[in-house]
């Protein structure tokens, strides 16, 4: 305690794959202190890499704080129930709060269930965590005047509260502290950060998709859906993590960079005159919607982007046919992302990447053919991860719900692990399991999927304008690098797509497991050992020829994680009907 007022801790407990680098830490985590930091709050950060074993439990739990608190993700919530407990065995009277935008919708089984977590931010954490704070402070025990809070009482009931509505102005919040930002990798040449460095620059989303949740806070105390920030305070951010950290690669978190309407156009646009007007020296990452650039105007404003130095477009598609996008109730068509993928191919201006369900709780053989000749037509089958991502069902999601109803979800052993679901089309689910877990069955798969990620940002990043110099000495032998990409991504699309259907139809014919698992022997453990062989020669001879004539990197190469959910053995659909 600094004189009369408690001090926190938060703890950020992640598991290996998600994180970038070691010195990333969540931004809800990076707000919230910087938040309190404002306020004249002591708030501390600190890593735990859960993966690594004990030690770092043991690390973790030995910080001296009166709070504690622990942002829940889908992966990490039994590290932080270790964490928690060695907290609660080593300070019966330290207070744990937890919070984050998934887990916490099972606050009522937390508290219940988990004696180590005293009290649960609902929604937004910004307040309602210094509310809490303040009522330490004046050794309140009894917090059922802070709104957004569950938390349990003296006789172990648990309380909810009123939810708070969000942060309207997102302007007067402080930017994230960046900690150990400082710390993170140096190009040697040019001292740029090689890292990359995510910006929020809105909060909430205007989609309203089934499969997700994030709105369903904004829902339930009836706040905006999205709420952005302005774009000379967004460019301010960028200014300063590029002059006092020397970054140059920015992920941009948004659901979607250009929303609202033509509202959100208007702001991006903003954003980029005012990147271009400062003169900075960065490339960046955005994701966009497939229903929203349509017309000349928006050709030009996707133009600007590049100006401006966004250089990774990710569209969110998520499925090649009107039927399931219906089901997902997604706000565009098949006809849009058919428009949406080819047009960006076409510019040459980015690299695209798209956000894709391949498998789902309605697929069927019919489905899954769409889904392959959508990649296959956008020239994006190249993707095992596009060809391989089954849909997660997440508690409280429309989609969930729905699926309830139809008897279609199991639920877990633990309750905060993930529900899986039944897809009825016995075509569709014998495919989908065939297909899971690639990443971790098939390692080449996944060294593969990172060179491939790799060598796209390289090639849109050549012609970022910073790197203008780059792109003049080697403009030549750049065409022909690119080149070579291209067409190694076409092959590889093509053998994919072939492998793909041959699965598909082996499945519809009756074909026996061991002759379908010979299949995916034969193309990804023979044959794309070669193959990602020719990868990373492609990659590390043009690589090399850049550092060998005296640039520096830290604008082109980006280094891709896959995050622990792809790694693992998770399970997300039922094997039996």
């Amino acid at each position: 305690m600094t004189g009369d007022r408690m001090n926190l801790a938060l703890i950020n407990v992640v598991m290996d794959g998600d994180y970038q680098y070691e010195q990333e830490v969540p931004l809800g985590i990076c707000s919230l202190a910087a938040f309190l930091r404002q306020k004249g709050r002591q708030a501390s950060i600190h890593q735990c890499f859960a993966s690594r074993g004990q030690e770092q439990i043991d690390r973790a739990a030995a910080v001296e704080a009166d709070v504690y608190g622990f942002q829940l993700t889908m992966v990490n919530f039994a590290a932080v129930r270790q964490v928690a407990a060695a907290v609660k065995a080593r300070r019966p009277e330290a207070r744990v709060l937890a919070g984050g935008p998934f887990l916490s919708m099972l606050y009522e089984d937390i508290l219940a269930s988990e004696s180590a977590i005293d009290a649960i931010v609902i929604g937004e954490g910004e307040y309602t965590t210094l509310e809490f704070l303040e009522a330490l402070d004046r050794g309140e025990t009894d917090f059922a005047g802070i709104q957004g809070l569950a938390w349990r009482d003296g006789h172990g009931g648990v309380q909810t509260n009123p939810f708070r509505k969000p942060c309207e102005d997102l302007d007067a919040l402080p930017f994230p502290a960046r900690d150990f930002l400082e710390q993170g990798q140096k190009d040697p040449v040019d001292g740029g950060l090689r890292e990359s460095v995510r910006v929020i620059t809105s909060r909430g989303c205007i989609g309203k998709c089934s499969f997700c949740c994030v709105n369903l806070y904004s829902r339930m105390y009836k706040g905006k859906r999205w709420r952005g920030r302005s774009p000379g305070h967004v460019v301010d951010e960028l200014e300063l993590l590029a002059r006092d950290y020397k970054a140059r690669l920015f992920n941009f978190s948004d659901s979607s960079f250009e929303d609202p309407g033509e509202a959100g156009k208007r702001r991006a646009r903003a954003i980029c005159q005012e990147i271009i007007r400062r003169k900075l020296k960065i490339s960046a990452k955005v994701y966009m919607r497939c229903e929203t650039m349509k017309t000349e105007q928006d050709m030009a404003l996707l133009r600007l982007y590049k100006q401006a130095g966004i250089d990774v477009v990710i569209i969110g598609a998520e499925a090649g046919s009107d039927q399931e996008l219906a089901i997902y109730e997604k706000h565009a068509s098949a006809e849009d992302n058919y428009r949406t993928a080819l047009m960006l191919k076409d510019m040459g201006l980015f690299y695209v990447l798209v956000g894709f369900i391949m498998f789902g709780p309605y697929s069927t053989g019919e489905t899954l053919r769409a889904n392959i000749e959508f990649l296959r037509k956008c020239g994006l089958a190249c993707s095992v991860r596009s060809l391989t991502n089954v849909l997660m069902l997440v508690r409280a999601s429309k989609l969930y719900h729905r699926l309830k109803s139809e008897g279609k979800v199991i639920e877990a052993k633990n309750y905060w692990e993930q529900p899986t679901y039944v897809i009825e089309d016995p075509v569709g689910r014998r495919v989908s399991l065939l297909w899971e877990n690639m990443f971790a069955r098939y390692p080449h798969v996944l060294e593969m999927d990172s060179l491939q990620i790799n060598i796209g940002n390289l090639v849109a990043r050549m012609t970022n304008p910073m790197n203008r110099a780059v792109l003049d000495a080697f403009r030549e032998e750049f065409q022909a690098f690119k080149a070579s990409f291209n067409q190694y991504e076409h092959d590889l699309g093509e053998r994919n797509y072939r492998h793909f259907l041959a699965v598909l139809d082996g499945v519809a014919r009756g074909d026996s497991d061991e002759a379908l698992n010979a299949l995916f022997h034969q193309l990804f453990v023979v044959e794309y050992a070669e193959i990602k062989q020719r990868y990373a020669r492609l990659y590390e001879a043009f690589l090399g020829r850049i550092s060998d004539a005296g640039f520096g990197l830290s604008g082109l190469v980006f280094k891709n994680f896959t995050s622990a959910l792809s790694m693992d053995d998770t399970k997300k659909v039922a094997a039996a009907g």
